[in-house]
């Protein structure tokens, strides 16, 4: 039995450099910019629902010295939150746990300012699509 399994088509995203997150695999990500740090605090901070823990990591291009958004890679992967640790004194400090669900495309960016957001295109199947092992992921964006 096969179900329609899809990311919600909107991801905030946290913006990466010096790595690229696969489908089904788990990478920790220090959380360093003010952009990235925006999106840990008002996205996934405040809210515990499954929605607010799935977002976009996309990879900068390393070779890019600006720190705005025409720099990103056109593809990037879907993950989920597994897990945040980190500290607010003496500063706030975070480093999150992420597993790669699969890859989507950028369409647009559609906010860039607390975080960035983006219009998404899912371009393969999430795990497990074909035994039904996950529900339609889209049911719960806000």
């Amino acid at each position: 039995m096969s179900s329609n399994i899809s990311i919600p088509h909107r991801l905030p995203l946290l913006v990466v450099s010096g790595g690229v997150l696969l489908p089904g695999s788990s990478m920790r990500i220090p959380v360093n910019t003010p952009r990235n740090m925006n999106m840990v605090k008002s996205r996934i901070l405040r809210h515990n629902t499954l929605s607010s823990t799935i977002i976009g990591v996309v990879p900068k291009d390393p070779e890019s010295v600006k720190d705005d958004l025409s720099s990103l890679h056109p593809i990037g992967t879907a993950a989920v939150v597994v897990q945040v640790t980190g500290t607010n004194w003496p500063k706030p400090a975070y480093s999150l746990l992420v597993t790669g669900l699969c890859r989507f495309g950028l369409e647009s960016i559609v906010q860039e300012s607390p975080y960035p957001v983006a219009v998404v295109n899912q371009l393969d199947k999430l795990p497990g699509e074909d035994n039904g092992m996950f529900s339609d992921l889209s049911t719960y964006t806000d």
